[in-house]
């Protein structure tokens, strides 16, 4: 059983790598994006069941990353645990933050802000999905575990928007950059605690630590992370009052072209 388990969930470099801008990377993507938007247009036309498919969502969420902790020693020969999983980057913190946003009554006050960074963050990862691209597979278990993850973090945010259990008020903008700060902050926590001289592996939580990107100065680092995650959230909600405005003109126009018709019809 156990050497069927780790051949099943094991790392594999075959038939074919998965690279950047590659076949399977945009493959993924589109059928990420695609089924995210099929699905908000699916609960706008069934709204009585918005609830009920954004808690499935959350279930689902938190099943894939727990479950992968399990599953984890069984994807190499040495049963080691990838500690770079743990909830110190943008993404994996937002499972329990999401979970507590979508059950508890007092953080879903939050929901504005934290449903625009389960946008922003795993979309950024789907566009350029780091620890995905390389060597392995494309069909392999850790490389279908990550894109399913960010997937269903991507869909729930973007489907809190699109059915209206979230509404954006670009007032509500400082909630987000204090979301960032904070979560900035406790990538900090796991970068000081993880990270020593004793330690042969460097995490870089969040990005932080300035060894993911070298070409920028390690201490303008955090500045230039929390400037481009904010950055893309004004961007999202640029494109939530673009659409709002394009479909209101749409209504306006289907409204007026009854009465056209009639005015006309009067005329003649």
């Amino acid at each position: 059983m156990r050497k069927f388990l780790m051949w099943l969930f094991e790392t594999k470099e075959e038939p074919f790598d998965i690279t950047l801008f590659s076949f399977w990377h945009i493959l993924y993507f589109l059928i990420i994006v695609g089924t995210t938007f099929a699905l908000a247009y699916y609960l706008n036309k069934h709204e009585d069941k918005k609830t009920t498919v954004l808690r499935l969502l959350v279930y689902a969420l938190a099943i894939v990353y727990v479950a992968d902790f399990f599953i984890q020693p069984l994807m190499r020969s040495d049963l080691t645990m990838n500690i770079d999983k743990l909830p110190f980057h943008i993404c994996t913190v937002l499972c329990p933050v999401v979970a507590f946003a979508e059950f508890n009554s007092k953080i879903s006050k939050f929901r504005e802000p934290i449903a625009f960074l389960a946008v922003v963050a795993p979309l950024m990862y789907l566009v350029y999905p780091g620890t995905a691209i390389g060597e392995e597979s494309p069909f392999c278990y850790e490389i279908i575990q990550t894109f399913v993850y960010h997937g269903l973090l991507f869909s729930w945010g973007i489907n809190s928007i699109a059915t209206g259990t979230v509404k954006p008020d670009i007032k509500n903008w400082y909630k987000s950059l204090i979301g960032i700060c904070l979560i900035a902050l406790w990538a900090t926590v796991g970068n000081y605690t993880y990270n020593g001289a004793d330690n042969p592996h460097h995490y870089d939580w969040f990005f932080l630590t300035g060894t993911t990107f070298p070409f920028v100065p390690t201490r303008l680092m955090p500045f230039v992370v929390i400037a481009c995650v904010f950055g893309m959230v004004m961007i999202i909600y640029g494109i939530y009052y673009w659409v709002c405005h394009l479909m209101k003109k749409h209504a306006q126009n289907a409204t007026d072209s009854p009465e056209r018709e009639e005015k006309e019809t009067a005329n003649v």
